[in-house]
Parts: structure tokens; sequence; C-alpha cells
């Protein structure tokens, strides 16, 4: 009977690590607000040559072992959890229960590797040849802006995984807030885990007006709703604004989704 509440909760755990949420990142991945002012500097990502296929020779398959992986490392997690749950800790358990558990983290590790350096390309695209408009005050510090935004951008998402919109408005404009608590309750009351990979942001443009100091921010990571999701590539641009005078903060005004 113990046995065999382990393999149920295993396959449990394992396929809930495994199946893609519903869960979605600060904004719900939608433009929204005020459209940022500076163009986007992004490039599209050049496609390597295939290689040539020998005369008479079909090319090969892509493999479908890759769509199983990310089950199976759920479930490999999910039987630690049930042996730690049970109480029993690796009691029982046999040689080649040991040697199936190192095959599948082995192809696990295999499978986030080649994922991986998939992504990498399209995250290294130069950037388009244009550059920033920048006509920033002279208070402006690029560095230290581009710092506090990779922070804000984490804990934004924060955030919005655990409906705290309270704090929320602290980072963004009335108007963007109440859009946002629009798309939140759309995804409910709970709690939602989202993590974001490979984070970079870059300055778009400045501009120093009258009544306030417009800014735009362009964002590049990969959006996951679990540890073994192989993830989203996304990249976004930011309208933030910032009110004229002394310690006035940063505001997200607008978010442009860019493809």
């Amino acid at each position: 009977m113990q046995r065999f509440l382990s393999i149920a909760l295993a396959l449990c755990v394992g396929l809930t690590l495994s199946l893609d949420a519903s869960a979605k990142r600060f904004g719900g991945g939608k433009s929204s607000g005020s459209a940022p002012i500076h163009q986007t500097r992004q490039a599209t990502p050049t496609t390597p040559a295939a290689a040539p296929t020998a005369p008479g020779r079909a090319p090969a398959a892509a493999s479908g072992a890759s769509r199983w992986l990310g089950p199976l490392a759920g479930l490999a997690a999910g039987g630690l959890l049930a042996s730690m749950f049970m109480g029993d800790g690796f009691q029982g358990m046999q040689i080649m229960d040991f040697l199936i558990m190192g095959l599948i983290a082995f192809l696990v590790f295999r499978f986030i590797a080649a994922r991986r350096r998939q992504q990498q390309p399209q995250m290294a695209a130069p950037a388009a040849a244009a550059a920033p408009v920048i006509k920033a005050p002279a208070w402006f510090n690029e560095q230290s802006f581009l710092a506090a935004a990779q922070s804000h951008f984490q804990s934004l998402q924060q955030h919005w995984d655990a409906n705290e919109m309270d704090k929320i408005a602290e980072f963004v404009t009335p108007q963007m807030l109440e859009f946002l608590k629009r798309e939140r309750a759309e995804l409910g009351d709970g709690f939602q885990a989202t993590y974001i990979d490979n984070l970079e942001v870059q300055l778009d443009g400045v501009d120093d007006r009258a009544d306030r100091t417009d800014a735009t921010l362009t964002f590049r990571g990969v959006s996951k709703t679990s540890r073994f999701d192989q993830g989203e590539v996304f990249s976004e641009s930011w309208h933030m604004v910032r009110a004229q005078g002394e310690n006035q903060p940063w505001l997200v005004a607008g978010i442009r989704q860019n493809g």
C-alpha cells in the first residue's frame, strides 16, 4: 500500500510540474498604456544556413525525444518528493532504480543545455545600427538607471505573481494600474509562479521635457512557468515617465510587445 501511494504521489507531482501552466508575466504579455516614444533597437536574428544534404538522402527527421524530457523531469522530481513525503528516504530502492534515475537526470541536463544553446543566438542578436536618442537632464545616470530597471522588472513580476496590486501601484501610472488590475483579475486571486531567465535591458532613448522626462527601455529574456519549462523568449519595451522635481520616481506608463 505504501509503495502504491508513493507511485501515485510521484505521478501527481510529476504531471503537475510537467504540464504548461496558465501563468503569465507582468502585464499579461500584452501591449498597453501609452506607447514608448523611441524606436526599439532590435535586429532580426539571422538564420544560419542549413548544411547541404547528400544526394538521394532525405534530411534527418527531428527527434521527438525533447517532447518527453519535460514530463520525465517532472516525474523524476516527483519520485524524489514522494520518497521524502513517505518518510522512508531511499530504503528499499534497488540498483536499477538508481540507474533509471541517473539516466533521467542525464537526459534532463542534456535537454536543458540544448534549449539554452538554441536560445543564446536569439538573445545575443546584435542591436540595429540606429543609436539611442539621449536627450537626458544633467542628473541622469544611465548605468544606475539600467541597474534599477532590471531590479524593478523582477520586483514587479514577483508582486504580479502574488497579486500585490498595492505594491505595483508604487511603480506604475494610475492609468496603467487600472489596466493591470483587470488583467490580473482574469488570472484569479491565487499565487502564480513565473521565472525570468537571461534578463537583459537596454536604453533606447531619453527625452527631457518641460513637465517630465520620458525614457524607453527594452527588456529581453525567457519567461518560464516552472524550472522544467523550456520557456518563451520575449522582447518588450516600457515607456517610463518621471515628473520634474527632486526625488520623483520613475513610473511605467506603457508596455509594447516587440513581435
